[in-house]
């Protein structure tokens, strides 16, 4: 998924206060203590994998291992590359995309030989892309299996169908999000396209995106946060999020300014961080919120970057994400202060 997004430059430590805006951020831990802290956390991540640049779990990998958790990851795909569109200048592809694509029944072997030795103890699941409806539906078989083992395991679901009107997955693997591995998950992260096609609903406004969220909270699901598409401007995108449980509901709007270029991996990134910035905040929405996109602002800055410099040599350059570069932005962000979060 392309999750567009980026604070301009601003002096640190600038704080700004907005009318019925909330602008608050706890000082993150040093690198140093946050590298040194141990977790009891194990993840199972299922999404593509590039053997070159980033995509799946080639992005969320590392945000997740940075932050001390263990990852046992299967690679729905392993590709030369992505297949995905970059725009900085103009829109660039890579002329040829070869690999392998597991299957349903690869999958099965894969899991059942965690079953079987009895290392399938997880504490939270995340899945991504899946280009294939058998091999989403065995996702769904291992997740209701996880479940009944531990009821509590966390399951973040980013349900992979298209973005900007249009599908690049096949519109077969809709019925199964829908209609069974939504209503498992804890949080689900769709863009407004995927979340209008998972409702019905056509997801162009504000009051539609947060009706499509109410759909997805009547399927159980408690966090739903809807990352891009919804009533974007040439200088500022929007995000939705909203959290449901126990009688309560926390919906929020968060507001932040756009920087030039699309990037292939940062929806993978972002959903990664949710996962890390959930636990760590104990399930406070607000305050994942403003850390996930401080990474992800300070990512796509460098990322923006390093893009210039290459599209002034060459406008065909294929730009990749500067995740190794952004390690310590991914460990320990530092605050934007032109987010601006609103609670609905």
């Amino acid at each position: 998924m392309l999750f567009k997004a980026l604070c301009p430059k601003s002096p640190l430590g600038l704080c700004r206060r907005f009318m019925g805006m909330s602008n608050t951020f706890q000082p993150a831990m040093d690198a140093t203590t946050a590298l040194a802290r141990e977790r009891e956390s194990r993840v199972l991540s299922i999404q593509s994998h590039v053997v070159h640049g980033y995509a799946g779990n080639k992005c969320s990998v590392l945000p997740l291992q940075l932050h001390g958790f263990d990852v046992d990851f299967i690679n729905s795909v392993q590709f030369s590359n992505h297949a995905g569109t970059v725009e900085y200048l103009t829109p660039t592809r890579y002329s040829t995309v070869l690999g392998q694509k597991l299957d349903d029944v690869d999958l099965a072997k894969l899991y059942e030989g965690l079953s079987t030795n009895r290392i399938n103890n997880y504490t939270h699941i995340l899945t991504g892309y899946c280009g294939n409806v058998k091999f989403l539906e065995k996702i769904t078989d291992i997740v209701k299996d996880l479940k009944s083992k531990n009821p509590d395991v966390f399951y973040v679901c980013d349900p992979v169908l298209g973005d900007n009107g249009r599908y690049y997955t096949p519109k077969e693997l809709l019925p199964v999000y829908r209609d069974v591995l939504i209503p498992l998950a804890d949080v689900v992260c769709p863009n407004a396209f995927e979340l209008g096609e998972l409702t019905g609903l056509e997801v162009t406004t504000e009051a539609a995106c947060l009706q499509g969220i109410d759909s997805l909270h009547a399927k159980g699901v408690k966090t739903v946060v809807v990352t891009s598409g919804v009533e974007g401007t040439q200088t500022h995108l929007r995000c939705y999020a909203s959290r449901a449980e126990e009688g309560e509901l926390d919906r929020y709007r968060v507001t932040f300014p756009r920087l030039h270029g699309q990037f292939v991996g940062t929806g993978d990134v972002f959903a990664a961080l949710l996962l890390v910035n959930l636990e760590d905040s104990m399930g406070d929405l607000e305050k994942s919120l403003r850390r996930v996109l401080s990474s992800m602002q300070a990512l796509i800055k460098r990322t923006s970057e390093h893009a210039k410099q290459q599209v002034e040599k060459n406008p065909n350059a294929m730009c990749e994400l500067r995740l190794i570069q952004s390690r310590l932005d991914l460990l320990c962000p530092i605050d934007c202060p032109q987010i601006m979060i609103e609670k609905l």
